[in-house]
Formats: structure tokens, sequence, C-alpha cells
């Protein structure tokens, strides 16, 4: 049997990763679930497929080594292995950091992938986890704090910093990725920008480090006989700073009350702010940042800085009003100024013409 033959209900799911058994505002998380799911068996045949030799077999074997995992943060790979062979006998090492790997990928939404199978998302970075750090070290080493100061004043930014305005003025090009740890990567040759849309997964993991101290971990009746009771709280790996982080910037660069942005979404079939809790106010300082502020500065200099590459970017560019009705002035004096000798060149060659007539 496939895991994509049985995938566990949306409820089961919601309640295990998260502890959670509102599942509406999970719905474009689900889809990535299912989707991660089905490239287990995406390839040229079975033998290339990353099903192969995988250990899980069933949604409540996910469960498992995601619950252990959540439980063991401060543990190596070769520690991890050692537990979960306890309930996998039969695999072997590699199948069981596979598994590993796609409970990472479910749970937390980071692309950590053998290098064999890093194409299979061809648009999302690939990372791969040694067997000499921990895996509370490695996921926080995917978010290092940012290492470029800026001042009170260099921090500042304008009104017009959105995405859209980006890509209208900028020819910003904007790609979504399903792996957090690609949100705000900059590719300068393309001129595109990656964004991690799904804001009901980080939600749900701000959740769990909130209710931590004092909500302990849901697990259906059904799975109560292979685990034992556990007691162990909801709290993600991923820092709940970089997670607030991560909505705050979607909230920068999407502010939901702009039109633009509005379109863009629409556009792009983005309904990341259907969802609460909304946030009325807009950080407009890059000091509210702490892990992403390098990618956003970046952003800035890289791309909200430069010029317009075309007129119809340069028509609709308001981020110096001064400049922007000084070169259109200076343009219409320019058009003007060529009108009015084109129109005296006529002038004088019909006056020349009339006098060649009336001479002959």
């Amino acid at each position: 049997m496939k895991l994509t033959d049985r995938p566990g209900s949306r409820l089961e799911i919601a309640q295990a990763f998260f502890g959670q058994e509102q599942v509406d505002a999970l719905q474009k998380y689900f889809v990535y679930y299912h989707e991660e799911l089905g490239l287990l068996h995406k390839g040229i045949s079975e033998e290339s497929w990353q099903s192969k030799g995988l250990a899980v077999k069933t949604y409540e074997d996910i469960f498992h080594v995601v619950s252990l995992l959540r439980d063991n943060g401060h543990s190596r790979r070769p520690q991890l292995r050692q537990r979960l062979a306890v309930r996998f006998r039969s695999s072997d090492d590699p199948g069981l950091n596979r598994s590993i790997n796609l409970a990472i990928r479910l749970w937390l939404m980071v692309n950590i992938q053998e290098p064999e199978f890093g194409g299979l998302r061809h648009q999302t970075t690939s990372v791969q986890w040694d067997d000499e750090s921990t895996l509370l070290a490695f996921v926080q080493s995917l978010f290092p704090p940012s290492q470029w100061p800026v001042t009170a004043q260099s921090s500042r930014l304008g009104p017009h910093f959105t995405a859209a305005f980006m890509q209208d003025v900028c020819g910003l090009s904007i790609e979504w990725t399903t792996s957090l740890h690609d949100h705000l990567r900059l590719d300068r040759l393309r001129k595109a920008l990656k964004i991690f849309p799904y804001k009901c997964h980080l939600q749900a993991l701000i959740d769990g480090h909130q209710n931590s101290t004092d909500k302990k971990r849901y697990v259906p009746d059904l799975f109560r006989s292979s685990y034992g009771k556990l007691t162990n709280s909801l709290r993600p790996l991923i820092p709940l700073k970089v997670l607030k982080e991560t909505k705050l910037s979607l909230n920068l660069l999407f502010p939901f009350w702009d039109d633009r942005t509005v379109y863009l979404l629409e556009k792009e079939k983005q309904d990341f702010h259907a969802y609460g809790p909304f946030e009325v106010t807009r950080s407009l300082t890059l000091l509210d940042f702490d892990h992403w502020r390098d990618r956003l500065l970046e952003l800035h200099e890289e791309i909200f800085q430069s010029p317009p590459v075309s007129w119809a970017q340069l028509w609709r560019d308001r981020r110096s009003p001064q400049q922007f009705w000084t070169f259109w002035v200076a343009m219409m004096i320019m058009i003007l100024t060529v009108v009015s000798t084109v129109a005296t060149i006529i002038q004088a060659w019909a006056t020349l013409k009339a006098l060649d007539q009336i001479s002959s």
C-alpha cells in the first residue's frame, strides 16, 4: 500500500502535527502535504523513487516519526535512527534517514532532501542534514541571525516597498516556494524573489509555540497504544522569532489593503490573507527583523532602489514625486521643442518653395 492511498484525514494530520482541530485555515497546507506524498513515487522507474527503502509505510508511521523528532530535538541523527529502529526493525540507515527527511518536510515545510532527489522541486533549494549536528542545531542554522547592522535612519522603508510595486516598476519576478528556508531568497541575475506563502502553516506553528506551556500534544486514541502516554508540548523546532518575522514580512510585502497587491494575489491565485489573525499594522523598519533583515536589505538595495527599465515602469514610478514630475516636465519641454523645431523647418521650407514659384 502506498502512503498516497491512505494519507490520513485532515483532522488527524492537524491534530498530530499542530494540535489543532480547526482545519479550514490549513487547506493550502494540505495541498502541499498530498503533493509531497505524491513525489515519493515520481521517477523513471520504481528503483529511482523516493519510496524505495522508505521505513514509514502508513500515516501512523509518519506521526510517530514527527513525535519522536519533536521530543528529541537535541539528539543527533544516529541517535534518532537508533530510536526509530525499535519500530522499524527491518529498515536500514538510508531508509530511516529518508523517513526522517520526509517527516521534517511534512511537519516543518523545510526541504531537507537527499541530493539525488533535490530536483523533484526544481525551484526549491534542498538542504542536507549530517550525522554530526543535532536536529535543533541543524534547523536553527537554516535561519541565522542577520549579519548586516543598520541604523534607525537607514532601516526605514518607504510605503511603496511592496512586491506588487517592485513587480510593476522594478521588473521583479515573484516565485512561490514550498520551503520556508527559501523565503525572501533573491536571484539577482533573473531578478526573481522567492516567497513562502503558507501563512496558515506559520500560524499553526506559532500556536504550537504559544500553547506549549499549557497545552499538551493531542494524540488520537487510535495511536495511543503505539505512542504511550505522550505529555510533551507542541513546541516546533523553528524559533518563534523566525515564524513571526516571516508573517511580518508577508504583511510588509503584501499589504492586504493595497489595490496593486490585491490584483497581484488574485492573478497569482494566492489567498494567504484570507484567514486570521489579521494584523492591521505594517512594519516599515528593518529593525523589526533579526533573521530576515539581510535578505530584505538586499531586496531593497538591488531591486527597490534600481531605476525603471521601461517607459511603462517609468510612468508608474512614484517613489520620488519630485523626480517623477521633473523628468516628465523636462520630457514634455523636449517634445514641444522638437515639435517647434520641426514646425519651423517645415515653415522655412514652405517659404522657400513659395519664393521659388514666384521667381519662376
